[in-house]
């Protein structure tokens, strides 16, 4: 029997989402950029495979430690360019 347990295969690309963001980031004021790379390493780190993330926004502002204002900011710049979606508490990745 295969152990499926850390086959973690993601349908979506680490490097391309990293590389994207912080193009889309790069305008924008040094802690909006900070806060922007802080938020989608901790979304690829704790996103299901399908890049769907099952966090609220209170979690995610305890988990990383940032503000609600911030983090707002940050998700309405990644909605934006089309990078995530919000829907009914949970965060996904537009699929590429």
């Amino acid at each position: 029997m295969e152990n499926q347990v850390e086959n973690k295969t993601n349908v979506f690309s680490e490097e391309k989402i990293l590389n994207d963001c912080r193009e889309y980031f790069s305008s924008e004021t040094e802690k909006i950029t900070e806060v922007g790379e802080r938020f989608i390493q901790y979304f690829l780190k704790n996103a299901s495979k399908e890049g769907v993330l099952f966090k609220t926004i209170k979690e995610i502002t305890t988990d990383i430690n940032i503000s609600h204002q911030t983090l707002t900011k940050v998700l309405k710049i990644l909605e934006s360019k089309e990078i995530i979606y919000r829907r009914n508490g949970i965060i996904g990745l537009w699929k590429e």
